[in-house]
C-alpha cells in the first residue's frame, strides 16, 4: 500500500504551497512536523532537529499556512511569533490532543494527532496570550509554588512531632506561636539533633511566608492598577488574587454562548453520565483550570463564613437559604458557579456589579 506521506524529506515551497495547515509537535529542541491539504490529506512529515532551524522555517511559512502545536512549555511563544508574521496560530488542550492519537505515543503520531484534533470542531483552541499576561500568570505560579512548600513544610514538621508525642493543631497560627515554645521548652522530650532540624525547618517556613507576602503585594497593586481588575472585585468573593489570575488566564468571554458555558470551562458544573432517556447527573466535573476554580471556591467560602444570619439583604438571605438546604461546602460552589456567570459578563462590557437592594425585592414579591 503507498504511504500518503513523505518521511524525513526537506520541505520546498511548494510542498508548503498545497498545504494549508501545518502541526507541530513541540519540544525543546527536536521538532516533528507534519502538513495536510484542505482534504486531510497529510502530503508531508519532517523532524527539524534545532531551534535555529524551526524558527527559519516558521519565517518562510507562507501567510494561508495555519500552525497547529499543544499546550507546553514554549508554545505561547512560538503562537506569538506566527501571529507577528501574519500566520494564523491554534494552541489546542493536549489531553484533548491525546484522544486523537494512533498507535504508540511518539512524535510522529503526536503530530498526526494535532492534525486530527485540528479538525475536530468541538475542541475549542487554548487563548494566546500577551507578554504581560504571562508575566502576571507566572507572579501567581511562583505565588502557588510557595504557598504548597510551606503547607509541605508545615505538615512535615507537625507530623515529626507528633512521633514524639507533640500533637499540633492545623494552622499558621499553632505553628508560628506553638512551636517555638515547644523548641523551647527543656521539659518536651525531644532529642537535640530534632529540636536543630524542626528549628531550621521552621525559619524555611517563615521565609516561604514572607515571599508569598511579598508576591501578594504585587498582585494586589497590578489589581488596583487595572480598571478592569477593580471591576471584577465589585463581585463578593472576589479579591486581587482571583481578578487578576482570570485576567491573566484572557479567557476570551466572547467565544462563550453564555455564562453557564464559561462556569462550566472551569469544572463547576455536575458531570453527566446519561443514556437515552435516563439523566444521571455527578459531582463537580472539575475540568479546567484547577487554580482559578480554588480561588473562586476559597472566596465563595470567605462571603459564607462572613454572612450574619438575621441579614435582611436578598443577596444574603439566598446565600441563607443554600446553607440551610445543601451545607456549607454545596453552598460554596454554588456561590462560586454565580460568581463566575458574573464575571463572564463584567467582562464583556464596563459595569461594574451592584447587589440587588432590599427594596426592589420587597417590590418584587408584592406583585
Amino acid at each position: 500500500m503507498k504511504k500518503n506521506t513523505t518521511v524525513n524529506q526537506s520541505l520546498s515551497s511548494t510542498d508548503l504551497a498545497a498545504c494549508t495547515t501545518v502541526a507541530v509537535d513541540l519540544a525543546k529542541r527536536v521538532f516533528q512536523v507534519a502538513g495536510e491539504d484542505a482534504q486531510g490529506k497529510v502530503l508531508y512529515e519532517h523532524r527539524i532537529k534545532s531551534r535555529e532551524a524551526f524558527h527559519t522555517f516558521l519565517c518562510n511559512l507562507p501567510a494561508h499556512v495555519a500552525v497547529l502545536v499543544e499546550t507546553g512549555p514554549g508554545a505561547q511563544a512560538w503562537a506569538r511569533q506566527l501571529l507577528e508574521q501574519g500566520n494564523q496560530a491554534r494552541i489546542l488542550p493536549a489531553q484533548l490532543v491525546a484522544n486523537h492519537r494512533a498507535g504508540a505515543k511518539n512524535d510522529r503520531n503526536d503530530a498526526l494527532a494535532i492534525l486530527r484534533a485540528g479538525r475536530d470542531g468541538n475542541i475549542a483552541a487554548v487563548p494566546i496570550k500577551s507578554a504581560a499576561a504571562l508575566a502576571m500568570q507566572a507572579l501567581h505560579r511562583a505565588r502557588q509554588g510557595y504557598v504548597r512548600r510551606r503547607t509541605a513544610i508545615s505538615n512535615q514538621m507537625r507530623g515529626l512531632l507528633l512521633e514524639h508525642g507533640v500533637a499540633l493543631a492545623q494552622g499558621d497560627l499553632a505553628v508560628s506561636q506553638k512551636i517555638p515554645r515547644v523548641l523551647e521548652d527543656p521539659s518536651v522530650p525531644l532529642p537535640g539533633m530534632l529540636r536543630e532540624l524542626i528549628d531550621e525547618l521552621l525559619g524555611e517556613w517563615h521565609h516561604m511566608g514572607e515571599r508569598v507576602s511579598v508576591l501578594t503585594g504585587r498582585l494586589e497593586a497590578a489589581a488596583n492598577a487595572d480598571s478592569t481588575a477593580k471591576r471584577l472585585m465589585t463581585v463578593r468573593g472576589v479579591g486581587p488574587i482571583t481578578a487578576t489570575a482570570l485576567l491573566a488566564k484572557q479567557t476570551q468571554p466572547e467565544r462563550f454562548a453564555n455564562a453557564r458555558q464559561f462556569a462550566a470551562y472551569f469544572g463547576l458544573v455536575p458531570d453527566q453520565n446519561s443514556s437515552g432517556e435516563k439523566v444521571r447527573l455527578g459531582r463537580m466535573t472539575k475540568r479546567g483550570d484547577s487554580y482559578l476554580r480554588s480561588l473562586v471556591i476559597q472566596g465563595a467560602h470567605a462571603v459564607l463564613r462572613q454572612l450574619r444570619p438575621d441579614s435582611d439583604q436578598p443577596d444574603d438571605r439566598r446565600l441563607l437559604g443554600w446553607l440551610s438546604r445543601v451545607g456549607r461546602k454545596e453552598a460554596a460552589v454554588r456561590l462560586a458557579n454565580r460568581n463566575l456567570r458574573i464575571l463572564w459578563k463584567l467582562l464583556q462590557n464596563d459595569e461594574t456589579y451592584r447587589r440587588q437592594p432590599a427594596k426592589s425585592l420587597e417590590a418584587a414579591m408584592s406583585h
